[in-house]
């Protein structure tokens, strides 16, 4: 907040400011050189009701005098206080000058950065459909400066680091305009919290979209941890004042492009054309700025060897992330933004601490509760992510209080949010479920309270997305800070025992307990291997809410195990009784082929959720189709083998014939399906009709349908050589009546 007279005092204090309770703080400021400053705060009821003069914990609760230094310098140090909904005033006198902040509390303030769901503001989201409580809402608080960083007569972000943001300051619920643009994530954690501790909760919202992680590390950082400095050094992405603004100018450049062939454009749809328009932007496409002269490498690609970039780390003196495995995640060369006439470009989510200088850096100082950070999906390019996060939360440590801590309870804590299926890598497609296995394990290792949140269970295109992932986060922070009873991060797999040939897991972080979704009636997503190492889907089943045994009866010794570990965890609905659902995992990182998408072979779902074709969003797909004949396919739970229902199909034959299929074009099944050390398909039929049928598969063969009234199991061996291979799996009855129907259930492959 910039100050009109000669006090000026840190961009986080001004009117309606959340000040985190329980820890002190200090305020520290410019003001008049060589004077006498004060502050004064008093405190007031909110609730209208009178108080006693001779009450010391209204009125005036502190006064405190220094001198400023020759250079105008002053602090101020603030005991602890506990969280009130009562008024805060502070008053700062210097000479002529006084500076008045009113409308303070105390609560817990919370910062929120990163980008993904954290960065997607009110207007373009919505809240489920639920009232909300007047006497909540007042209690929450915001801040939240310029999303992009760039305020209000700045081009663009300064190579320097801002010391005062300009014009942001704090709001409140009635400030609707402002409001819109808070993070709905931030806003449905701060509701959530508040309306179970009854008491202020500020955010200080800086996510950022389009951004990642390496904006928001400081300069100081990478002075101090020389790990994270080599390896952006290695990655070409360090660079100096000069090259800084040579990338700012051939962004503004482009900038103003665009903005005139806009213009241009909308004008020749009008009949209005404007030659000074076209004169201008014929010489900016002419104009090419200078090229950058510098030492660094003319390629600006992520690191191709694990290797190498390892050995970058080599130097560090302590760090406990060198002892992570992050080799697990696959090699990949990714260009930063580098165009054609510029070979080294960077793209401004690439560009080292531009975000911290802008938005993390004025806030030096502030006492806060906790952190919630969320990655970009470039993000899982890096192959040492571990570096780059020890250097964030330096960053962090660095920024904000308390920076010592005598109380574990009043220790920071971070909240991590897990990448989410639908940044997928179709050229990697586990790329995304190996990140997030190493950001949990990286938060294991920290001296910091952490939680880890998901959203894999969350597929489908939802305004409501960033909502629901402040409520998690809000529930995480409640167990971590509030509730000992409530979890303190999603629930994850501690431990596997073995019994005959069955594999019971544990759990953390169960909360009132394990469920599966409303919808689901069976337990799914689970898979295990024997020596083989060869993994398939598996049944599992949960013991009194706090266990699950999992097992597959052609698998007499299972070594191992995974649930929802495949790039579209569709089948990944299991939760605990507070909402948050169980964290994909595989019990070890040894190496294993990984069942393809079965998506099919229960035979109880006629939708499941899945990408029709690359790069457009998830969505609900039919599970069979139809290719010849007519016929209508439902799901019925109460004729069936195995799971919740079967398919009964009733058809109409072309030419005697009727067939059906499984969808397998679908991006997200990646057809063809290889099937390892399998030979046959089974399947169960049920005749109502006991007409005489003869059902055959494409690649199995034809096997006679028997008229009879009970379940009947059809194998039928692969007629292909080596491992089944599935691009397409057509099923076609073969019937003398011209209608008929038919059950099938079971499919499975051994």
């Amino acid at each position: 907040m910039v100050q009109t007279n000669q006090i000026r005092l840190p961009s986080w204090l001004n009117n309606k400011t959340v000040f985190q309770q329980k820890v002190p703080f200090e305020i520290r400021g410019k003001a008049a050189p060589t004077a006498t400053i004060t502050l004064e705060i008093s405190k007031d009821p909110t609730d209208g009701r009178r108080v006693s003069k001779l009450d010391a914990e209204y009125g005036i609760i502190l006064s405190l005098e220094t001198t400023t230094s020759p250079k105008g310098d002053f602090r101020f140090s603030i005991p602890a206080y506990d969280a009130s909904t009562d008024a805060y005033t502070f008053i700062f006198r210097c000479l002529q000058n006084t500076v008045t902040i009113s409308d303070i509390r105390c609560g817990d303030v919370w910062v929120f950065l990163g980008n993904d769901f954290l960065s997607i503001p009110m207007n373009r989201s919505e809240a489920p459909a639920a009232p909300m409580k007047r006497q909540v809402m007042s209690h929450l608080r915001f801040f939240t400066p310029a999303r992009n960083g760039i305020e209000e007569g700045e081009e663009d972000i300064d190579y320097d680091e801002k010391e005062y943001f300009k014009d942001a300051s704090w709001i409140k619920i009635t400030d609707t305009k402002e409001l819109s643009l808070v993070s709905s994530s931030a806003f449905s954690f701060a509701y959530t919290v508040a309306d179970q501790v009854h008491y202020p909760i500020g955010i200080v919202d800086l996510s950022a979209e389009d951004s990642t992680i390496v904006n928001w590390i400081s300069g100081e950082a990478l002075a101090n941890q020389t790990a994270v400095s080599d390896y952006l050094d290695e990655l070409g992405l360090l660079i100096d004042r000069e090259r800084y603004y040579r990338l700012v100018s051939r962004d503004l450049h482009d900038k103003k492009k665009d903005e005139l062939e806009k213009k241009i454009e909308e004008g020749k749809k009008l009949h209005d054309f404007d030659l000074s328009m076209d004169a201008k932007l014929r010489e900016l496409e002419g104009e090419t700025p200078a090229p950058v002269k510098t030492e660094a490498p003319a390629e600006l690609d992520f690191p191709s060897s694990v290797s190498a970039s390892k050995g970058a780390a080599s130097s560090a003196d302590t760090s406990f992330a060198k002892s992570l495995d992050f080799s697990m995640m696959s090699d990949i060369a990714h260009k930063t933004g580098k165009k054609a006439e510029d070979s080294e470009y960077i793209k401004r989510k690439f560009r080292v601490s531009m975000l911290y200088k802008a938005k993390l850096c004025p806030m030096k100082g502030m006492p806060i509760r906790g952190i919630a950070f969320s990655p970009d999906t470039d993000e899982k390019l890096f192959g040492r992510y571990d570096l780059l996060l020890m250097g964030l939360l330096e960053t962090l440590a660095d920024t904000f209080e308390p920076k010592e801590v005598y109380e574990e309870a009043l220790m920071p804590s971070l909240l991590m949010v897990a990448m989410h299926p639908g940044n997928i890598d179709y050229d990697y497609p586990y790329k995304v479920l190996e990140f997030n296995e190493n950001l949990t394990a990286f938060t294991r290792q920290l001296n910091m309270p952490c939680g880890m949140v998901s959203m894999h269970d969350l597929l489908l295109p939802d305004k409501t997305k960033a909502f629901t992932l402040g409520v998690r986060l809000a529930i995480v922070s409640l167990g971590i800070h509030i509730t000992p009873k409530m979890p303190k991060s999603c629930p994850e797999c501690i431990g596997v025992e073995r019994a005959g040939n069955k594999l019971i897991l544990k759990f953390d972080n169960l909360g009132d307990g394990l469920r599966l979704q409303e919808s689901e009636s069976e337990l799914r997503g689970f898979a295990v291997c024997g020596d083989d190492r060869i993994f398939y889907p598996a049944n599992a089943r949960i013991l009194h809410g706090v266990r699950v045994m999992v097992w597959r009866d052609d698998v007499q010794d299972p070594v191992s195990v995974t649930y929802g570990f495949s790039p579209f965890p569709h089948d990944a609905t299991f939760r605990n009784l507070n909402d948050l659902p169980v964290m994909p995992f595989r019990f070890d990182r040894d190496p294993a082929f990984y069942s393809p998408d079965l998506f099919f072979a229960s035979c109880d779902k006629l939708e499941f959720i899945g990408i029709k074709e690359k790069g457009k969003d998830f969505e609900k797909l039919k599970v069979f189709r139809t290719y010849k004949g007519n016929g209508v396919i439902t799901a019925d739970s109460m004729n069936k083998t195995e799971g919740s229902a079967s398919l009964h199909i009733r058809y109409e034959t072309e030419n005697g014939l009727y067939g059906f299929e499984p969808v397998l074009t679908y991006e997200s099944i990646g057809a063809p399906l290889l099937l390892r050390d399998r030979t046959r398909m089974i399947v169960d039929i049920f005749n109502p009709d006991t007409v005489k049928k003869t059902l055959t598969v494409e690649g199995f063969g034809s096997k006679e349908i028997k008229q009879q009234l009970t379940w009947q199991t059809l194998v039928f061996a692969y007629e292909g050589e080596g491992d089944i291979s599935i691009e397409s799996l057509k099923f076609r009855i073969e019937d003398s009546s011209k209608n008929g129907e038919i059950y099938v259930d079971n499919i499975r492959f051994e």
